[in-house]
This record gives C-alpha cells, structure tokens and sequence, in this order.
C-alpha cells in the first residue's frame, strides 16, 4: 500500500515556535520525494475531527507537529474511527511543543532537522494501547494515549494554560508552577478501586494512571510501556507538602516508587471516587473541577491503534511486530539510558 502522510500542525504550540520549527523540518519532507499534505490547526478540538477527514480521505500516516494538546485530540479523533480503520493508519508526533510528554515513549528529538529525519527514516509501526476514560455522573468519556491524573499536576496545567508565569518557557517552567501550587492546594480525600478490588482509602495529592510522563517531564509512570495491556498507577495516599516538594524532584527522574505514602502498581481498570471533584487532565485536555465528576473510570484498551516509534530510543526497548506475536512481554524498565538521560537526551538532540 502507497504511503500517504498528513502532517497536522498546532500554530500554538511551543509558546508559538512550532510554526518555526515546521519551517525547518519541512524542507527535508519535500526532499524525501513522499506523498504528501500539510494542515495547520486554526481552533480548539480541531485536530480532532482533522484526523478523522484525513484518515477517511485515504491518507495513512497521521503526524502532528504539536505539543501534548493536539497529539491529545489526534487520538481522540483516531479513538473514535472503527477498529478497522485505526488498524490501517500509523500516527507520529514531531515533538515541537514544550512539554512533549507523549513524544517521551515514542523516541524522537526534539530538534526539528533531527526530529524528521528519525520520523521519516529510523521509525517502525507498532500497536500501542490507549485508555478510556467514563465519567458516570455527567455521562462523559474520551481516551488519552499516554497519561491521565488527577491533582496538583493538573492545576499546573490549568496555571500553564491560563498563563501563568508566561515569562519562562522550557520545561522547568512546569516544576515552578508546581511548587507554587503547593502552597494553595488541598487534598481531596476520596478511594480507589483496582481492578474490581477492594477500596483503597486515600487523599488526593496525585493520582497518575498511564504509560510514561506528565507535566512537562515527570516520569510518573516510569516503568509503564504502551505495549502493554496495563497502566502503570501511582497513588498518593497521604502526602504532607513538604513530602510533596520532594516528590516533585523524585518523580522528574523516576526515583518516587517507593516513597512513603505512596503505591505504585499496575491495573486494567482503576475507579476512582472523590468526596468532590478535583482538576483532571489526560495529555494536555484540562478539565476544571467544575467540568467533571466525582467518579472516574479509566480502563485499558491494548493494542488500540498504532504509532510510530524511534527504532534506536535511547532508553525504551520497543518490541517488534514478530515479538510480539510469539507472546514476548514489553519490559518499561530503561535499557541503554535511564528514562531521565534518554528524555535529555530527547530535548537536546
């Protein structure tokens, strides 16, 4: 089957410089002599239903240059095309954003030379899993392709988003804004429900359920793996601030699985109730408390659609199609780098 790409691109993105960024990949594109189309996003939810016309219009490479925001509506929109359909397309991320949390698993740096050639040349297609999320007081649901949490990561999204600190750019503008929530939030207390098991009591500082990283780095779910037909979940149970502070640093390099207070632990399906909403946010989607339920159900749906992945990741072994189909296990523990050097290496490549 002919190769067909569409590259969607968010203007927005990268505090407005992935247009910039897109400007000195696509020249390599037009070189590389394949079919292909360009669009540029003009409104929120709009990479949504762009992927959906794309798909349908035969093409069956979908790329988007973007940070987590539009990658976020991209899956939705593949999520929402029957299984046939999704089976028959590949999706990419050029990592043109700032937080770039979803491009963490998929390899590629973030340099944009770099960034589409390792696209175009060094990349394989592989299943990956995604999760559905039901909110059964609204009757709301969406999907998310690498991460979903609750707490005080999504009120530094919410800041982000509303401009906080607009003064800094590059991820560690995430760590500031979270130390600066510390001082305001509250935990909310409420359970969790692992795969149908008994209730976990806890109160809400953050609730992480996913394959990788959040919040412009954080490698919450550190030893997740899209392969899988799990996610990985970290619950806090009942953090101070102070323990808190020092998760924040623990969390960027993955070093938080044992912390105190704390569980770190795999499920396929993960219940959350709270006594009262708390912001959620699931790949750069934000929902505000006012917007969600108090009960959340998010569940694992493996081998969903497929990616584009960096052949030579610098720290995720990503199985081939043949391993897979023997029965080979994805193992999310680093190979080569740590996932901290390999998301480094990442951002400055």
């Amino acid at each position: 089957m002919a190769l067909k790409w569409k590259f969607i691109i968010n203007p927005n993105a990268g505090s407005t410089l992935c247009v910039k960024r897109w400007e000195k990949a696509e020249p390599i594109v037009a070189k590389s002599g394949i079919d292909y189309d360009v669009e540029f996003t003009a409104a929120p939810k709009e990479g949504m239903e762009r992927v959906k016309k794309a798909v349908n219009g035969g093409f069956n490479r979908i790329i988007v240059a973007s940070g987590d925001g539009v990658v976020n509506e991209a899956v939705n929109g593949l999520m929402q095309l029957s299984e046939a359909k999704r089976k028959a397309v590949a999706f990419g991320v050029l990592p043109f954003g700032t937080g770039n949390d979803y491009s963490t698993f998929l390899g590629l740096p973030w340099n944009p030379e770099n960034a589409i050639n390792t696209l175009l040349n060094k990349t394989e297609v592989s299943p990956a899993s995604a999760g559905k999320i039901e909110q059964p007081d609204t009757g709301g649901s969406s999907y998310f392709g690498n991460c979903l949490d609750f707490g005080i990561s999504s009120l530094v999204n919410i800041a982000n988003a509303r401009g906080e600190m607009s003064w800094m750019k590059g991820p560690f503008k995430y760590t500031l804004l979270a130390i600066k929530k510390l001082v305001s939030v509250k935990q909310i207390p409420g359970v969790v429900i692992l795969d149908d098991g008994d209730p976990i009591d806890f109160r809400l500082m953050l609730l992480a359920i996913g394959f990788k990283a959040l919040g412009g780095g954080m490698l919450v779910c550190v030893d997740g793996h899209p392969q899988n037909d799990f996610f990985d979940v970290f619950i806090t149970e009942n953090m101070s601030k102070f323990q808190t502070l020092i998760g924040i640093k623990k969390i960027h390099k993955g070093d938080h699985k044992y912390m105190k207070n704390t569980i770190y632990t795999q499920a396929k399906k993960i219940e959350v109730k709270l006594e009262k909403p708390i912001a959620m946010e699931h790949d750069g989607e934000i929902w505000e408390p006012q917007d969600i339920s108090k009960h959340v159900i998010a569940t694992i749906l493996p081998k969903a659609y497929n990616v584009l992945y960096n052949t030579e990741h610098p720290s995720l072994k990503w199985l081939t199609k043949e391993e897979l189909e023997k029965g080979v296990k994805p193992d999310g523990s680093p190979h080569g780098m740590t996932h901290w050097a390999g998301r480094t290496w990442q951002e400055k490549s």
